[in-house]
């Protein structure tokens, strides 16, 4: 069986490189995704804005690039994130602009327009709209804006590093979209415990979140390690007032490790929508590979009555379900083998309810059939609710995290129940509708793989096991190629404005 790296179902770049979504919004029930992207080469540069769309969550369209560098301009060294809203029937988008000072980036924060339909863009004369960054935070830190309309003003924070090492996250006011006044920062790395895992030289990717009984305050943590850059990405439960951020509660959001700089939107039906970028390192030079990057699937954020932050994999996954197979229960026992099972297909959902019995630990692994050692470990101590992800093998995210991890909350006597996808490269993982984690898998020449299940310290139970296919049976742009410049384009005013 030849293995297909290539992703059928999360969005990736059409060539070259992708990283950070931006800018959700949905027109006529359409999400429209732009996102960070080298259309030059499968690696980190100089980015434009590309730009796909979707009406199903899982079927992708790709636009034409939606915004590009200019010579001369604030955004001569690339357009970075942002955000897009709706300003009476035109779309605005805030993005990063950034030139260079010696080796170093300075960051700006740009603007441009659109009237029909996020399709083309005017940049604002006016730019940069912010030159320069407050005094003590770094010109190379200062970046991502987030806009939302906060009565009868704008409201922009904006993702920032100071001079000398901590993240913070600073706010901004403007009742025009143009002439923005700092109000300060937030919420900075100085006012979480350092038990949290907040700490870092930059907070990034600014996202607010506002539901009826808090806000969610998440930001993308960049790594203070050497040669590290993205690391995890946390949510810090609470309410924004008017010139801070009041924590209660402070967690991280997902297990990783492969999955950083989320941004989010409302869907049409309320629902708080999220979509993460799954890093990895760009082809070697021997590699026919011309793209990397990709997207996780979407998710839906929640905040449940015991105040944590929930991750589950939006309902419109499942519609990808085909063929079904099922397999009966099976008891796991600590002196016994065990158990495997052949996964069937590259492209394929598995889901999984165990009963944990009087096991100490039940461990899941995924291996390749030419290979010893496992290629991806997922391991649940029952007693602490502990669940652990982690990536093992050669992988190109060399640099980051291989393991993540999350205690669940306490669902009685509930069975453990996991989502396993499997798409290409890509596994996604959803623990209990609670969290979910991503991992980037290593490639296999013409190999199968395989799951094994087994309990320690005790026995457990696989009460059932249920697979199927991913396909979905429809037309449309095929993977890796480009569209024609209309392609599935409705032109409308009718943007929503990205307010949480």
């Amino acid at each position: 069986m030849q293995h297909d790296e290539r992703p059928r179902f999360h969005l990736t770049p059409p060539v070259n490189w992708m990283n950070d979504p931006n800018g959700l919004s949905f027109i006529d029930g359409r999400l429209h995704v732009t996102y960070q992207h080298n259309p030059d080469a499968p690696h980190w540069d100089r980015m434009h804005w590309g730009h796909a769309t979707t009406d199903d969550l899982v079927t992708w369209r790709h636009l034409p690039i939606a915004i590009s560098p200019e010579e001369g301009g604030p955004d001569a060294f690339g357009c970075w994130s942002g955000c897009i809203i709706d300003d009476g029937g035109t779309a605005v988008m805030l993005y990063t602009g950034a030139v260079l000072d010696g080796e170093r980036r300075r960051q700006s924060i740009c603007a441009a327009r659109s009237v029909d339909g996020l399709l083309t863009w005017t940049k604002d004369p006016a730019n940069p709209l912010i030159a320069e960054p407050p005094e003590g935070i770094d010109p190379d830190l200062f970046r991502d804006p987030f806009v939302w309309r906060d009565g009868d003003a704008w409201a922009m924070l904006i993702g920032a590093g100071t001079m000398d090492g901590r993240a913070t996250v600073l706010l901004y006011r403007s009742s025009d979209l143009r002439a923005w006044a700092l109000i300060g920062p937030i919420l900075s790395s100085d006012d979480v415990a350092p038990a949290a895992g907040a700490d870092g030289p930059c907070w990034e990717c600014p996202q607010l979140l506002r539901f009826p009984e808090a806000d969610v305050l998440i930001v993308s943590i960049v790594d203070r390690a050497p040669g590290v850059r993205p690391s995890h990405v946390m949510a810090f439960v609470g309410r924004l007032h008017r010139d801070h951020f009041e924590v209660v509660h402070a967690q991280q959001l997902g297990i990783g490790p492969d999955f950083y700089a989320p941004a989010t939107t409302i869907a049409p039906d309320g629902r708080h929508l999220l979509l993460g970028w799954i890093p990895e390192d760009p082809p070697p030079a021997n590699s026919d590979r011309d793209w990397a990057g990709s997207m996780t699937f979407p998710r839906i954020v929640s905040v449940e009555g015991d105040g944590q932050v929930s991750l589950a994999l939006a309902d419109e996954v499942t519609s990808l379900r085909r063929r079904q197979v099922h397999c009966g229960s099976h008891d796991l026992l600590a002196d016994a083998s065990p158990w495997r099972w052949d996964i069937p297909d590259q492209h394929l959902e598995v889901q999984m309810d165990i009963e944990p019995g009087d096991a100490a630990e039940i461990v899941i692994e995924l291996l390749d059939d030419d290979a010893s050692s496992p290629e991806v470990r997922v391991a649940f101590r029952p007693a602490e609710r502990w669940l652990s992800v982690e990536r093992r093998g050669i992988v190109s995210v060399a640099g980051r995290s291989s393991q993540g991890a999350a205690i669940l909350p306490d669902d009685g006597a509930r069975p453990l129940r996991l989502r396993a996808i499997f798409d290409g490269s890509v596994m996604e993982l959803e623990a209990n509708g609670r969290t979910t984690a991503t991992v980037r898998l290593p490639t296999t020449q013409g190999a199968r793989r395989h799951l094994t299940f087994a309990a320690i310290d005790g026995s457990a139970r696989l009460v059932s096991l249920d697979a199927w296919r991913l396909e979905n049976g429809r037309s449309g742009v095929a993977f890796g190629r480009r569209p024609s410049p209309q392609a599935g384009v409705r032109p409308t005013s009718d943007v929503p404005d990205g307010r949480p």
